[in-house]
């Protein structure tokens, strides 16, 4: 068969401007299909075209909440002409029978146990209406079921079939190490999704791969330094110090970033992989610090990740601390926040750009988005506070989609729109990028900084030009 998969995408996305990276899941998707079918990718993140005309049979997109819309009208689109249409991703988590409306077959859950046997089915036509990987309840789902109930080890996985796609057009490939997440952040569904307990792929794979990559790479793992909550267990901090160690012994070295959280400074072995890490090429994190006070590390459940025994014990001088321990390694901080918990306040947009301009992080200032899935959305849709008359690309910034005790839609959005425009000043992209080649002498490195930040800055000013601002 002729096999097509989509990564949809719409022209802004202010995540394009962070550098582009390849996609995992195309990638990994194309690598798992048996070499018996033929298949091409369609990045539309990337600005590739969707041909309606093409000689695919089966078609498998990628359903994120804010691309749903444009997700559902390529579906329909393809359907019409006959094509069967598997439809995947996170979204359907918690909206399978919406997806099945505008698809021949859902996948829910990862795709190494359940994409094979999709295609072995497209190509007998019996394909069944859900295809399910993991321990997930069944008794929502209306139709044909195949369920495989354990999650995939991720062992002997193939490599990502990055041939597929024009890799001179990425700034970054892509990989991930572990799947899994034991925080269980109240606005964030990856819990959920993947499942609390770590699992590793084999450190000789992982190496192998980045060894097949180009001069820059991103690991999309929830947190590349581990999580502190299971550093009692011995084989998840070991397996940290051994993939570092056998990475920064790779030749020539690759620049490489990540998510991560400044906890790693505090626990056990922390710094020693913070090191190992830094040595294997880590250049930047993503680091999800979400608010700079109790109460809001307190409604997001954030406190949990950033190592504190409770959202009381919050120390913002130690984050500070840690901030500078880690870019003291060469390490960059992309620092996101989330505005818009029921303590905050207009001033709360303010005080976290000054936070971020005194330790000289990169900012990712948000308005809260409760996305579907998440405990969050969960609650305020029971408490009627999600604003129901917003279709699902309105969840992709710009907009508010639920009710804040004190603040109007307008006004979070617009002091956003602010706080952010000051935050991407010339002088402040200056200093940042000035303080990582300080730490870091690389030019290659430094220019990334630079034109990422200018990237972003034109991105957040597309954004919030467009952004609608109703009362």
């Amino acid at each position: 068969m002729k096999v097509t998969l989509i990564f949809p995408g719409r022209s802004l996305e202010t995540a394009k401007a962070t550098g582009s990276v390849m996609p995992l899941s195309l990638t990994l998707l194309a690598a798992l299909t048996p070499p018996e079918h033929e298949v091409s990718l369609v990045d539309m993140f990337a600005g590739d075209p969707v041909d309606y005309d093409s000689a695919a049979e089966v078609v498998g997109i990628t359903v994120r909440t804010p691309l749903a819309v444009k997700a559902y009208e390529i579906a329909d689109q393809y359907r019409k002409q006959g094509k069967k249409v598997i439809l995947g991703g996170p979204h359907l988590f918690t909206f399978p029978e919406e997806a099945k409306s505008h698809a021949t077959a859902v996948a829910i859950g990862e795709g190494e146990a359940l994409w094979p046997m999709i295609l072995q089915d497209a190509a007998k036509n019996r394909l069944k209406d859900f295809y399910v990987c993991g321990p997930y309840a069944m008794e929502r789902l209306n139709g044909t079921i195949y369920h495989e109930k354990e999650r995939p080890t991720l062992v002997n996985l193939p490599m990502m079939r990055r041939d597929l796609l024009p890799r001179a057009r990425y700034l970054m490939d892509s990989i991930f190490t572990t799947r899994g997440c034991p925080n269980h952040c109240r606005f964030c569904p990856v819990t959920d999704i993947f499942g609390a307990k770590i699992r590793h792929r084999p450190i000789e794979e992982v190496v192998a791969e980045v060894a097949t990559l180009g001069k820059r790479y991103f690991n999309v793992d929830d947190s590349v330094f581990g999580h502190p909550q299971i550093v009692d267990r011995p084989q998840e901090n070991r397996y940290y110090l051994d993939l570092y160690q056998e990475l920064a012994q790779l030749r020539p070295r690759r620049l490489w970033a990540g998510a991560g959280g400044l906890s790693a400074v505090d626990y056990k072995d922390g710094r020693k992989i913070l090191e190992l890490a830094a040595a294997s090429g880590l250049c930047s994190i993503a680091a999800g610090l979400e608010s700079i006070s109790a109460k809001g590390q307190n409604q997001s459940g954030a406190w949990r990740k950033l190592h504190y025994t409770s959202p009381d014990a919050f120390d913002l001088q130690k984050m500070k601390a840690n901030i500078r321990l880690i870019q003291s390694l060469g390490i960059e901080i992309f620092g996101f926040f989330i505005v818009g918990w029921d303590e905050d306040t207009p001033e709360t947009y303010r005080r976290t750009l000054d936070f971020c301009n005194e330790c000289n992080i990169v900012p990712f200032i948000f308005n809260l988005n409760p996305m579907p899935g998440s405990q969050i959305y969960q609650e305020y849709l029971e408490q009627g506070r999600i604003l129901t008359d917003h279709p699902w690309d309105h969840y992709g910034g710009g907009y508010i989609v639920y009710k804040h005790p004190t603040m109007s839609a307008r006004t979070m959005v617009d002091l956003d729109a602010e706080v952010m425009g000051e935050g991407y000043r010339m002088t402040r992209i200056l200093k940042r990028t000035l303080q990582a080649l300080r730490h870091r002498f690389s030019m290659d490195y430094a220019l990334a900084s630079f034109f990422t930040q200018l990237a972003l800055k034109k991105a957040y000013r597309q954004l919030y030009a467009q952004a609608q601002r109703p009362d």
